[in-house]
């Protein structure tokens, strides 16, 4: 795998070895405006967010926090795989797990206008793992 298809995530002990057991089968990251959505999605040649055709109307503008009737209105970059490392040790437990797809969830619905969005990464085989 490239450095491009795959996402680097620190992660708790606890949901480190649960995914390593293979009883956590999805790992939750919130999107929040700055560099943290530029780790998650896409960008045009211009930077700005694409947007994702199938749930939004062409010449609109969207915004991260939009509800746009529980469709998150833009495409997340396409991982293959998470690189996930137990806190920020320099001795720590690692592993590459498969990514097999992804989805948006809204939590904290407010008028059905504004939500805060979590990206679900849909997880797979666990394809290494290092302990330390």
């Amino acid at each position: 795998m490239n450095k491009e298809e795959t996402l680097y995530l620190p992660i708790k002990q606890v949901y480190f070895d649960e995914i390593i057991a293979g009883t956590k089968k999805a790992e939750y990251r919130e999107i929040k405006e700055g560099i943290i959505a530029n780790r998650y999605l896409l960008k045009d040649a211009s930077g700005k967010y694409m947007l994702n055709p199938e749930v939004t109307e062409s010449g609109k503008e969207y915004f991260i926090d939009d509800y746009n009737n529980g469709n998150f209105p833009f495409m997340p970059k396409k991982y293959k795989c998470l690189a996930l490392a137990v806190g920020y040790a320099k001795e720590r437990d690692t592993a590459t797990v498969e990514v097999t797809g992804y989805s948006f969830e809204p939590h904290l619905i407010r008028c059905n206008l504004y939500a805060f969005w979590t990206i679900v990464y849909h997880l797979g085989e666990v394809i290494e793992v290092h302990r330390k």
